[in-house]
């Protein structure tokens, strides 16, 4: 299934720290200029203020949002805890991923 490979995609993103992850870090990631191709993760169990902060700014700078699997399973995925919101550096990770999500992830 997809998900299973973006999540492995998120686990190697994570062991190469090619992600984003932490309030502030997820606001200069989103605003960045310098990176081209951006995408934001958020668990679907995420908080309701959290999403609709995230939201709005993802609209706002025109970065791509899925929505998916829920923060237990990101975390275990990325070996980090209590994760909801991640963006991923790797411009071709991004590629893959959105890939595999328009595929039905």
């Amino acid at each position: 299934m997809n998900e299973q490979k973006i999540l492995t995609l998120l686990g190697f993103a994570s062991k190469a720290k090619k992600l984003v992850y932490g309030k502030d870090n997820i606001r200069d990631y989103i605003k960045n200029p310098k990176l081209k191709n951006k995408l934001i993760i958020m668990a679907k169990d995420t908080g309701e203020r959290v999403k609709k902060d995230i939201k709005i700014r993802c609209d706002i700078s025109n970065v791509p949002l899925i929505e998916f699997s829920d923060k237990k399973t990101i975390s275990k995925a990325t070996g980090m805890e209590n994760v909801a919101v991640i963006g991923i550096i790797d411009e071709n990770m991004v590629k893959s991923i959105l890939e595999f999500y328009s595929k039905g992830g």
